[in-house]
């Protein structure tokens, strides 16, 4: 009989609930680490160790040619040019191929790495100020001159870049990460878990960050003590610079101020005295010397940044922690804020309206005064909302309102300030699971019945119906049977999507690129506990995310799980072309994807819902290759590419049954993600099933 074609483009995720007669044969019945786009489904980004040097992904190498050479350079050794200062990492022995060391005359080549500066024509190569040889030319970026020394050289290249990068120092669990000014900082446990570090990434590495002091006082006059003075002891004599002022109870300019002035590092100890500024004597009493400023362990970092004065530079890094004072940081100088509660450690945190709002045990939401993070006295505007529950996040939205989210509820805050603050209930049996909310669109969270928009929540309140996770219930049901957490979520802004992490590494992502949620499941090989989405310096999106090794990571970078090999298939349906009783031969099957060269797949085939008298399925393998080439490794019958026809890639097939299912199967490490588009089947008919 005639051949046929039916052509399937892939979208639509995954969908472990419609029965599979009436399934859409673009969605998936079994995925790992394939995520839903707007081109189809790709193989997922890689992830790689991050604090601030050089990414792994972005490492190269440098030829340098040499000439008389009277000592070897080895792999490691770092080589300096005598005249310019440049530097580079020598990435293998040097090779030589004339001459010897010991006449002097050695000439061959170097490959570097981690080059800075530029190598001279003629100028001496240095190891540890000692002469080693003379370059002989420039260096060559990926000067190889075949393919096999490029591959290998470029990934030994990004291995011993990755190799640089270390851990935030300390023990256990990853507290924090958050993105502020052009740096990430991370929160971890001390190594004797007695408080937490804070450190910050930079061109060095991570390094920690002093949170200074601060110093308990009561006002004695009327000088208003501001950031910047230098206080002196009344009787040590000692001094420090002010970094904070924090004011719990009265005023500074009425001389009845409590509070606390912060300083990073002082002259010496002070002691119970008075305080004087330059000529102003007796501006503050205190009692004892500053004590330092801890974080205390257990709890779990969260963030805003906001610039609450609308003056440029003015923008602040705000966190809580849930053990801890909240606090501001500017990137030099650690203010702790003191709400005045008896147990002051705020839990969730979010900016709105100009305004700090933090949650406090037993459903309570306050906020400070307005445009002022510090003031937290009613008289000043501060005030307090109470939802009845424990509160589980804070949204605020990109229509001008805030959600409230406890474990059973949702609601809304609409208004300006405490005078006219409005709060509607979405929900009464509906709420939040922790850290799972991200504002992307509308608000995305999860509750005991799957993943919600907010939107489905004002509908349908708390039934099946409203949630956005229905095709995959079955997954989610087995994750809350064996007691699997949630552990954080971001959402992608680049991609248009939302992702959601659980406690047995795996995680899901779902993309609203095609006005519906489009679900894969993926697993990173890590559980994650804290994650952060924020833009670089550049403008690019950035995803960092900690877990339990003391590494942070940032997402979506490089090929592979941090130098490991990605894991990765997508199962489609079992597609009967419409004719779910009619026999047919399947011939081939054309594959639609984007790949970049050297990308190897499998794939297999399986007929009539791959019954038992069907014979078992084959893997078939098939290689992209430099230009856009598939071969054949093996005896099978293999993809062959046609780069001239958008990707098209073709493998035969010999199967008969009612229906065909194939898999797509990647194992690979420096392998660029691959996308697929769509499948064309090619079959013909046979008699009717009896």
């Amino acid at each position: 009989m005639n051949q046929r074609t039916t052509y399937v483009p892939v979208k639509g995720g995954m969908d472990l609930v419609t029965p599979a007669i009436a399934i859409n044969a673009g969605k998936v019945l079994s995925a790992l680490n394939y995520m839903p786009t707007d081109r189809g489904y790709q193989r997922i980004d890689g992830h790689e160790r991050f604090d601030g040097r050089p990414k792994p992904s972005d490492a190269s190498y440098w030829v340098l040619n040499f000439d008389a050479g009277s000592a070897a350079i080895s792999a490691g050794n770092i080589v300096t040019d005598g005249t310019s200062g440049a530097t580079g990492e020598a990435l293998i022995d040097a090779v030589v191929s004339t001459g010897t060391y010991g006449g002097n005359n050695a000439a061959g080549y170097l490959i570097l790495v981690n080059l800075v500066g530029t190598f001279g024509d003629g100028n001496d190569l240095e190891v540890s100020a000692a002469k080693k040889s003379e370059a002989n030319g420039t260096t060559t970026n990926r000067g190889a001159t075949n393919d096999t020394n490029d591959d290998l050289w470029l990934q030994d290249a990004i291995e011993t870049t990755r190799a640089d990068i270390g851990t935030v120092t300390g023990s256990g669990i990853m507290r924090g990460i958050w993105y502020y000014n052009g740096a990430a900082y991370a929160f971890r446990d001390n190594a004797g878990a007695s408080a937490v570090d804070m450190y910050k990434s930079t061109t060095a590495g991570w390094v920690k960050q002093s949170l200074g002091f601060k110093l308990a006082f009561t006002s004695g006059g009327t000088y208003v003590v501001a950031i910047g003075d230098t206080i002196t002891g009344n009787t040590s004599s000692r001094t420090a610079t002010v970094t904070g002022v924090t004011i719990h109870t009265g005023t500074l300019a009425a001389g009845d101020a409590t509070g606390y002035i912060t300083y990073l590092t002082s002259s010496g100890a002070f002691q119970s005295e008075t305080l004087n500024v330059g000529g102003n004597v007796n501006v503050a009493t205190i009692a004892a010397n500053g004590v330092a400023i801890t974080f205390a362990v257990a709890g779990k970092h969260r963030f805003r940044n906001k610039n609450f004065v609308g003056a440029t530079n003015q923008k602040r890094m705000y966190g809580v922690d849930g053990v801890s004072e909240g606090y501001q940081w500017d990137g030099t100088t650690l203010v702790p804020i003191k709400t005045g509660m008896t147990t002051d450690t705020p839990k969730h945190i979010a900016a709105y309206k100009n305004h700090l709002f933090y949650s406090f045990a037993g459903g309570s939401v306050q906020h400070s005064g307005i445009g002022d993070p510090y003031a937290w006295s009613v008289v000043l505007g501060a005030g307090e909302i109470g939802l009845g529950d424990e509160v589980t996040g804070m949204l605020e939205d990109v229509s001008g309102v805030m959600t409230l989210y406890t474990r059973n509820s949702v609601s809304n805050l609409y208004g300006n300030a405490s005078l006219d603050w409005d709060l509607r209930s979405i929900s009464d049996d509906a709420g939040c699971i922790e850290d799972s909310a991200q504002k992307i669109g509308s608000p995305i969270y999860m509750d005991d019945r799957g993943l919600r928009d907010q939107r489905t929540t004002q509908k349908y309140g708390d039934f099946l119906i409203g949630t956005i996770s229905q095709m995959i219930s079955p997954l989610l049901e087995a994750k809350k049977k064996a007691g699997v957490t949630v552990t954080a979520s971001v959402r992608v802004r680049q991609k248009d999507q939302y992702r959601i992490f659980f406690s047995d590494m795996s995680g899901l992502c779902v993309y609203f690129g095609r006005g519906h949620a489009e679900i894969l499941p993926f697993n990173l090989g890590l559980v994650i506990h804290t994650v952060c989405s924020a833009e670089d310096s550049s403008g690019n999106e950035i995803l960092l995310a900690g877990s339990t090794d003391g590494y942070i990571y940032e997402l979506d970078a490089g090929t592979s799980f941090d130098g490991s090999e990605v894991e990765a298939w997508i199962r489609f349906p079992f597609n009967h072309i419409g004719t779910p009783t009619q026999n047919k031969r399947f011939h081939r099957l054309s594959m639609e994807m984007d790949a970049g060269d050297g990308v190897s797949l499998s794939t297999v085939a399986e007929f009539d819902y791959a019954g038992e008298y069907q014979p078992a399925a084959h893997e078939l393998d098939f290689t992209v290759v430099g230009g856009g080439g598939f071969w054949d490794e093996d005896n099978w019958e293999a993809f062959n590419w046609d780069s001239a026809v958008h990707g098209v890639a073709d493998v035969h097939l010999d199967g008969q049954g009612v229906n065909m299912s194939v898999a797509i199967i990647s194992l690979a490490t420096y392998e660029e993600p691959h996308t697929l588009h769509g499948m064309t089947i090619h079959y013909s008919y046979r008699g009717l099933k009896r």
